[in-house]
């Protein structure tokens, strides 16, 4: 593969060769592209894979407890071992077809697509619990 390689000088706006962007039409990332939460549809099953955002949010956590309501879902950050926990792998992926399945349920309004990723939830509250442990809420209206 052959690199071209040109001296580019940036124009600094109102200059003689500046361009006017008048003419041209924003193009906006879709709807629905971001989100806290992806979940991976494979042939092979489902996973869950947490933004950084997400994962920072929790204080990187190694495993995660799941509440849901009918809207919203609660992860709340555990010490690795606790009875009923998700373990969280390389790249703050969870590898459970049942934890994805579940997650889909709530976020109901959202479309998943089959062999792909869709990223939804966003984060609405970050707080502590009785024990000290972090808990993020997801909502996914």
């Amino acid at each position: 593969m052959k690199t071209i390689k040109k001296d580019l000088v940036k124009i600094e706006f109102g200059s003689t060769n500046y361009s006017d962007l008048s003419g041209f039409t924003e193009v906006s990332a879709a709807s629905g592209s971001k989100g806290e939460l992806g979940i991976i549809s494979t042939d092979c099953g489902k996973r869950v894979r947490f933004s950084k955002d997400l994962f920072s949010a929790l204080d990187e956590p190694e495993s995660v407890k799941l509440l849901v309501s009918e809207s919203k879902v609660a992860f709340k950050s555990v010490k690795a071992g606790t009875p009923g926990a998700y373990e969280l792998g390389k790249g703050a992926v969870i590898y459970a077809t049942d934890l994805a399945e579940r997650i889909m349920q709530v976020a109901s309004k959202v479309e998943f697509k089959a062999n792909a990723t869709t990223r939804c939830g966003h984060i609405e509250q970050v707080q502590t619990g009785e024990d000290g442990s972090t808990i993020v809420i997801l909502n996914f209206e």
